[in-house]
């Protein structure tokens, strides 16, 4: 056998699969020894990874280093400057750009058509099980009843996302003021349910309908201030907004050509300016939601 590697994962399964990978072979032609299968500890807190130690069986050996990633490494093309493209993406309110390889293109098609279908494949999620689901479900019970907020709570997958709705008399203490309360009990609940679900899978809460009437009234405010640096010149901003909420946004406005948005300041929270291309955002008219300002304050 080859010389055994260990690895660690939040599961044996993933463990496995790391394994497989960096040996570039299928779980058949390896050895594997499970040395813990880890633990979720309470309430997602004081978890242990799980550890395997794995070597390549005699008679895969002579295969696997034919394929080996040094090999496959020494047979792959270096992709040239010229033939990169752009992928802009929102990352926390922030446009980044980042250089992604363009595939040869298909007799017929152009490279816009290869990357835009490549783009699209879903990749296969495990889902969570109704038992994860429902130990997730007390868990947010078990913590607003903590909280002295004794809810009812529902819970449905939808896509790679766990929707979390909370009912009950308490949904204005539970939003809080411009739905931080509820952006905090959210991370408090992603934190304890993270071991427990797949990767990529999330916990998003709601609570009744305040998400939606929260993305129409942040979309709303950005057209109308967009419209105000059209007629004015000014820049104006919108504060304190977290990543999500800041996507929408940049979403609502991407359109207009006449406009710009770019988020600044530090930490989750930053807020968002809207300008004219060409102002950089140094002069700003200023307004803080629910009310218009006319002035001019500092940046």
């Amino acid at each position: 056998m080859s010389k055994a590697k260990d690895f660690y994962s939040i599961s044996v399964p993933e463990a496995i699969r790391q394994a497989c990978d960096d040996f570039g072979t299928s779980q058949e032609k390896l050895e594997i020894e499970v040395l813990e299968t880890g633990s979720k500890g309470i309430f997602g807190l004081c978890k242990k990874r799980a550890h395997i130690r794995v070597s390549l069986k005699k008679s895969s050996a002579s295969e696997v280093k034919k394929d080996s990633p040094e090999t496959r490494k020494n047979k792959r093309r270096p992709v040239k400057p010229k033939e990169q493209d752009l992928i802009v993406e929102e990352a926390g309110g922030a446009v980044e750009e980042k250089p992604a390889a363009m595939e040869k293109p298909e007799p017929g098609r152009g490279p816009a058509a290869a990357l835009a279908e490549k783009a699209v494949e879903p990749e296969e999620t495990e889902m969570p099980s109704d038992e994860v689901l429902e130990s997730i479900r007390v868990d947010i019970e078990r913590i607003l009843t903590l909280m002295g907020f004794a809810s009812g709570v529902t819970l449905h997958v939808d896509g790679q996302s766990v929707q979390c709705n909370i009912k009950g008399d308490y949904e204005q203490d539970l939003v809080g003021q411009d739905g931080r309360t509820l952006d905090s009990l959210q991370y408090v609940v992603r934190k304890m349910a993270s071991s427990r679900l797949p990767d990529r899978v999330t916990v998003d809460l709601d609570v009744g309908n305040f998400r939606e009437e929260r993305m129409q009234e942040l979309q709303k405010m950005a057209r109308e201030l967009a419209e105000q640096v059209k007629e004015t010149g000014k820049t104006m901003s919108i504060p304190a907004l977290n990543p999500s909420e800041r996507r929408v946004v940049h979403v609502a406005l991407q359109d207009d050509k006449k406009i710009r948005s770019r988020s600044v300041g530090e930490g989750i929270f930053k807020k968002i300016l809207i300008f004219k291309p060409g102002s950089k955002g140094r002069k700003s008219g200023g307004r803080r939601r629910g009310r218009q300002g006319g002035g001019s304050p500092k940046q």
